[in-house]
């Protein structure tokens, strides 16, 4: 059984890095590697929800290859968010 409040709590999380991103959109006041590393956490927070909501313990990782890993070994379509990787520059 997924622990809700865990899941609320990542998503919330994840939220707040996103919501950050939409301020750092001017390159003059925020550096790209200030950007990357909020969206960077906005995804690694939603990953984690999606894990605990699968009921699955997942390591104190910010590896998000490992991650989207452990989400393809429970059987969910990850393609979509594969991409990720690269743009992010963590090929």
């Amino acid at each position: 059984m997924p622990n809700r409040a865990e899941v609320e709590l990542l998503l919330t999380m994840a939220s707040k890095d996103l919501r950050a991103l939409s301020g750092m959109t001017d390159p003059g006041v925020f550096a790209e590697e200030i950007f990357g590393f909020h969206a960077q956490q906005a995804i690694e927070k939603a990953l984690k929800a999606w894990l605990a909501w699968l009921d699955v313990e997942y390591p104190r990782t910010h590896d998000l290859s490992l991650l989207l890993s452990l989400l393809r070994e429970r059987g969910a379509d990850t393609a979509p968010f594969e991409d990720l990787i690269g743009v992010l520059g963590l090929a």
